[in-house]
């Protein structure tokens, strides 16, 4: 299924990229509470441990990139 068919085939491309950009973005934004309480509960990690933890969580909830079809 071809998404974007308005554009050209030049734009096409980065448009998906860019809407898969917006919707991690989302993602992450909707993770913060999960990492205030996560902060208020281990307040003795590290600022680096905390975020390790935070992308650590991230990719593991997110969704795999479909890569079929890509050149």
């Amino acid at each position: 299924m071809l998404r974007y068919t308005n554009l050209s085939d030049l734009q096409r491309e980065p448009q998906q990229l860019a809407d898969q950009f917006n919707h991690d973005e989302a993602f992450w934004r909707s993770l913060a509470g999960r990492r205030r309480l996560r902060r208020k509960l281990l307040p003795w990690l590290t600022r680096r441990e905390q975020k390790e933890l935070d992308l650590l969580e991230f990719s593991r909830l997110r969704p795999l990139d479909d890569c079929v079809g890509r050149e």
